[in-house]
């Protein structure tokens, strides 16, 4: 039975905003490492990239977290690529489309992508395999994460890089990936001495995990390595700092929250269906979303309910207008990043928020309500909130009290 939460942002500190200090300390020293290692690397993929690529400009920052986050998956991932053959990929790919039918087709894919994805594409003994770093362990690599069905964002970026490394030579690109591979190695250690207090149960969440449901089709979703929640955490630090002032000058925000910040039971939310998403009737005073309705109402923001399959591009200007909303999202760690890929590849000014800890059904064998930290929604929403000035507005609970903020 699923009883762990992987992570939990509140840890065992009094003062709920411990966490974000914590990541902003970790956060700017792994910069600093990171330009260190990857820097030289990093220009000159963006010196190329500049030149070729049609998807939105980044940061130097956020090409940095780039090249980390290849050498992160090529560590976790590339051994299950390698031994994946190509006929199980291209299968997987299908399934993966078919999700996006509704009905029993969706059923019969999801158990078929459960079966495929534990079975052959994710074998515990090939975790140690070897993907040869060059173009073509990195084409498979891609490959993989597409067939998942889990990380399409991020293989999208990926695929930038490897047009890059194609124009390089193999000696460049081995010595590149594998500089890459060093240097998450670094970080998994490192991020856990400094972040490893807040992941504290994801192994023992994992092995919950295996023992039971190790065939289910959300299972290359939600067994994440414990180095994947602390990259989830430094790459929202970086979104965040690398579009703060683009979000700022957007005339009109929105905080769009997850289902599960609905209070228990959901099935008497009387939210009504918007196109964009469900829109908060304020029915229950004690939930979640309706304190942070009544937030947005004081600070002057909207709030919007989104679904897992919930399609973010609905929030981009249209072509030839500037962008007049940003958005500010709420999700787990493992899917924040991914999140933020998406509105970054749509042109949407964007602020990123961790769940103070997991609660879906994903998570738990008996859902429960999540929450987030108040302040940080206020600090991400609101031009110079200085953190020292609303820390008592989340004393006593984890999601603070909106209502009084």
């Amino acid at each position: 039975m699923l009883t762990d939460n992987p992570y939990a942002l509140y840890s065992d500190h009094e003062n709920p905003d411990q966490y974000y200090t914590d990541l902003e300390a970790f956060a700017e020293k792994t910069i600093i490492k990171l330009s260190e290692y990857l820097g030289r690397v990093t220009e000159e993929f963006m010196s190329h990239n500049a030149l070729t690529s049609l998807n939105v400009p980044a940061s130097r920052e956020e090409y940095l977290f780039e090249a980390l986050l290849i050498g992160s998956f090529w560590n976790i991932y590339g051994g299950y690529a390698s031994a994946t053959h190509d006929s199980t990929l291209d299968i997987m790919k299908q399934l993966a489309g078919l999700r996006r039918v509704k009905g029993i087709t969706v059923i019969t894919a999801d158990k078929t992508r459960g079966l495929l994805g534990i079975k052959l594409m994710k074998s515990p003994e090939h975790r140690d395999d070897f993907l040869i770093p060059g173009v073509n362990g990195f084409e498979k690599l891609i490959q993989w994460m597409e067939a998942t069905g889990e990380f399409q964002r991020e293989a999208l970026r990926f695929r930038d890089w490897l047009a890059f490394f194609k124009h390089e030579d193999e000696t460049y690109t081995f010595i590149s990936i594998c500089l890459m591979k060093n240097a998450a190695k670094r970080f998994s250690a490192e991020s856990e001495s400094a972040m490893g207090i807040y992941t504290r149960g994801v192994s023992s969440f994992n092995k919950q995990f295996h023992e039971k449901y190790q065939l289910r089709e959300d299972a290359i979703s939600v067994l994440r390595d414990r180095s994947e929640y602390h990259l989830g955490m430094l790459g929202a630090y970086i979104i965040n700092k690398a579009t703060r002032n683009e979000f700022l000058k957007t005339k009109e925000k929105v905080l769009l929250v997850p289902g599960c910040l609905k209070s228990c039971p959901q099935s008497g939310c009387k939210s009504i269906k918007d196109e964009k998403g469900e829109i908060c009737t304020g029915c229950n005073a004690c939930c979640r979303i309706n304190q942070l309705r009544q937030l947005g109402e004081k600070h002057k923001f909207d709030l919007l309910i989104l679904s897992h399959s919930s399609d973010l591009s609905a929030w981009a200007a249209r072509p030839g207008e500037e962008q007049q909303v940003g958005v500010v999202g709420v999700a787990c760690l493992t899917t924040l990043l991914a999140g933020g890929f998406e509105l970054k590849k749509h042109g949407i000014a964007a602020q990123c928020i961790a769940l103070d800890h997991s609660g879906c059904s994903h998570w738990k064998d008996n859902p429960q309500s999540t929450s987030v930290n108040i302040n940080e929604i206020l600090r991400r929403i609101i031009e110079n909130k200085p953190p020292s000035g609303i820390v008592n507005e989340n004393k006593g609970t984890r999601a603070g009290n909106p209502v009084a903020a």
